[in-house]
């Protein structure tokens, strides 16, 4: 039997180990099946020189987090919380572009385009569009790849039927049980939203032609090379909308089986006789983008419940922590939350920390803060599995 390989290149930029983990599944798998891949990411997933001898992982980790870190501070920190769609798409924009002009630069990734490489496809994180430049300069076909569903302008890319009320943003706040004007405000903000993806498509194309000539295909034009979307979602998360065949979900990807937990936590939950909550707010939201105000009254709710608590928090301490409450700045969170004693998950209501809960089945508490988070805030309210608070308003009778 003949067996042909591939020679892949996968450009995955965004600094976050909840993309990354939802990629290396991907990656992983097309390795295991003897293609010849190449990533560029923030996360690698072997150390230097340990890795399959068909993978080539390019690291950017240092200059990727460190610009993300600054720059998410200064665009949505502890005052800035609630921005408009549109501020939110634009600051996105930013943020994104500059983070992948800032890995491009890097010598592994000049060296890959001076070496004029050819490969028989690429895989790109579908929320960093201007890394579509890659199709034009190693002239391949391109796999959009999303670690959550599709945002900014993914389905028009694919053709996919869109509809503001319908089939709502992954970026909407309120999805269910509109007002009449709660509708138009909706309508309204679709439309802003589009305003945004203009501007941004055309800062985009301009940030091209600066980094590589006037002879650089638009952002339009780079559109059309992309031939098949992937994404991390189940189709009844988005109200089944439907898509043209060359949109694949693959809803729940990055779940790994259960482990064993380390010895220490696991005993830590044996012995937590009431149970015990577990809070964590997510790769993303760093601990400086929270209002000490609103973290001093959730400790000092959590602290007044029988309840042990495991909180992932980034930062040394907890303002007013009391000794009831362990903090880690990692916890195997998929694992932790199968214990049988967790009771409740208090979440920013990512997509893959509700993904295990769910599949746990344990209760949520959202406060959501950035992103996609008040969409799968909603979900929860509908499905019955949780409910939604707002930070802003957040006041200690409300937990």
């Amino acid at each position: 039997m003949e067996v042909k390989s591939a020679k892949i290149l996968a450009v995955f930029p965004v600094p976050s180990i909840s993309h990354q983990v939802v990629f290396r599944k991907i990656t992983q798998e097309l390795v295991e099946r003897g293609h010849e891949v190449t990533v560029i990411t923030p996360d690698p997933a072997y150390i230097k020189g340990k890795s399959p001898s068909n993978l080539k992982e390019i690291d950017v980790n240092d200059i990727s987090y460190e610009a993300w870190k600054k720059i998410m501070q200064y665009n949505f920190g502890s005052n800035k919380l609630q921005i408009s769609k549109f501020e939110e798409i634009r600051a996105g924009s930013l943020i994104l572009s500059h983070i992948f002009i800032t890995q491009f630069h890097t010598p592994e990734v000049q060296k890959l385009i001076s070496d004029k490489n050819n490969f028989d496809l690429i895989l790109i994180e579908a929320v960093i569009l201007p890394a579509l430049v890659f199709s034009h300069i190693f002239k391949a076909p391109v796999i959009l790849v999303s670690s959550f569903g599709a945002i900014f302008n993914n389905h028009d890319i694919m053709g996919s039927p869109t509809h503001p009320l319908f089939y709502p943003s992954l970026l909407n706040k309120k999805v269910y049980n509109l007002t009449v004007w709660e509708k138009i405000y909706e309508l309204y903000s679709y439309f802003m939203t589009q305003y945004a993806l203009y501007l941004n498509k055309a800062d985009e194309s301009a940030m091209l032609k600066e980094l590589l000539g006037p002879d650089v295909p638009t952002m339009h034009e780079l559109y059309n090379n992309v031939d098949m979307f992937f994404m991390n979602i189940h189709p009844i998360w988005v109200d089944s909308q439907p898509v043209p065949p060359s949109v694949v979900y693959m809803g729940g990807i990055h779940q790994l089986p259960e482990k064993e937990l380390p010895q220490d936590l696991k005993e830590y939950l044996d012995s937590s006789k009431q149970g015990a909550i577990y809070v964590s707010f997510g790769t993303n939201v760093l601990a400086g983008m929270i209002p000490p105000r609103k973290v001093e009254i959730i400790s000092k709710v959590l602290s007044n419940l029988p309840y042990n608590v495991l909180w992932k928090w980034d930062n040394e301490e907890i303002p007013g922590k009391p000794d009831r409450i362990k903090i880690s700045k990692w916890f195997p969170q998929s694992d932790l939350l199968r214990h049988p004693n967790i009771k409740l998950f208090i979440t920013q209501a990512g997509l893959q920390s509700t993904d295990e809960a769910i599949t746990a089945g344990v209760p949520l508490v959202a406060i959501p803060m950035l992103g996609d988070q008040w969409y799968n805030a909603e979900k929860y309210v509908k499905y019955g599995i949780g409910i939604k608070l707002d930070i802003e308003t957040l006041i200690s009778n409300m937990l």
